[in-house]
């Protein structure tokens, strides 16, 4: 496996930090759109699971995350999310112009992979969405309706803790202090404008999915309390072949729990590629 760091100039001339694992020969690609807070570097497990199976994983860090330039959880609009993943996409079909690619977005990222297949679905061979849903959960979802309402206009800058307790990402207790000593996590730094443009786009998702015709996969915990309505999610979608796997008992980061149960997951991931590649 070939493991690859580098860059690209992002919207509004940011630097955007991404990188790849290649196997000798791939057959397809899987972009990764990860969640809000964290970076790439956290999707090992998926990594580990696919490369050997002949798949190129890409993931760049979101502008204002992990090792992108930017404030931190800061973004003017989310559409600037959706055109970084477009610059990574070009860059991959440069490399790889004959072979199918699929996004794969968790959490926030399956936001962005939903707008960005509401832009480009002739683009991709299919979607994956893990850990997704209709609204933010929780404690998590009365404070960042707070924070739009009060703070997105007159201080759109302001950072608020967004109480994310970490606990929920996983019943691993690893993943768990991995994430709360991570350098790279910025959960405790939310901004406003963020926040808004994410209640934004909950509201809007009926509209955004309406029509999509690729193939798609949902992956996500029945015990996910960080994004809710994974159930109702499902039901919006309108496409002949769709998949929808919701794990009893699981949390939030179906790819990082325990061993027994993410090897269920990420076979199930690999199986569902499998069907789908050409």
């Amino acid at each position: 496996m070939e493991h690859v760091e580098s860059e690209f100039i992002g919207i509004k001339d940011l630097k955007i930090y991404y990188q790849a694992w290649l196997p000798e020969s791939p057959k397809a690609v899987v972009q990764i759109a990860h969640g809000g807070f964290e970076h790439s570097g956290r999707y090992l497990n998926v990594v580990n699971e696919l490369v050997p199976r002949g798949y190129a994983i890409y993931a760049n860090d979101h502008r204002g995350h992990g090792k992108s330039d930017g404030e931190i959880n800061y973004v003017d609009t989310f559409d600037q999310y959706i055109e970084d993943q477009k610059l990574l996409y070009n860059n991959i079909k440069e490399r790889y112009p004959n072979l199918p690619i699929f996004m794969l977005g968790h959490s926030m990222g399956s936001l962005i992979a939903m707008y960005f297949t509401k832009k480009y679905e002739n683009f991709l061979a299919g979607l994956i969405l893990s850990g997704t849903g209709i609204s933010t959960g929780g404690e998590v979802s009365g404070l960042l309706k707070f924070m739009a309402k009060l703070f997105s206009k007159i201080a759109p800058h302001m950072k608020i803790d967004p109480k994310l307790d970490a606990k929920f990402l996983s019943h691993d207790p690893k993943v768990v202090i991995a994430y709360e000593q991570d350098p790279l996590v910025h959960a405790k730094k939310i901004t406003a404008k963020l926040g808004y443009e994410m209640l934004k786009f909950f509201k809007d998702i009926p509209t955004i999915i309406d029509n999509f015709k690729l193939p798609l996969l949902i992956q996500c915990g029945s015990e996910d309390k960080l994004l809710a309505g994974a159930e109702v999610l499902k039901d919006m979608f309108t496409m002949e072949d769709k998949t929808i796997k919701i794990y009893d008992g699981l949390y939030h980061e179906v790819y990082n729990e325990v061993e027994e149960d993410r090897k269920k997951v990420l076979k199930d991931l690999s199986d569902w590629l499998e069907k789908h590649v050409e």
